[in-house]
């Protein structure tokens, strides 16, 4: 007898929790992710965060996590 799963069993793609479940489960991109901030801290010291084009390699890192 085969045991039939519902595709929505455990979540649904309508919960708005389901929607980041990729992105809390990856292990991958969240090391990524993880280890970006490390480097380039939001509020970390000027000297330190004072990288040249920093917003826009921000932007830049976001966008190809998402593709």
């Amino acid at each position: 007898i085969p045991i039939e799963i519902p595709l929505d069993y455990t979540a649904s793609d309508l919960d708005e929790e389901h929607r980041v479940a990729y992105w809390r489960e990856d292990i991958g991109i969240n090391l990524h992710h993880w280890h970006w901030h490390l480097v380039y801290p939001f509020d970390g010291d000027r000297s330190i965060v004072n990288k040249d084009r920093r917003g826009e390699l921000f932007y830049y890192m976001h966008e190809q996590i998402m593709a």
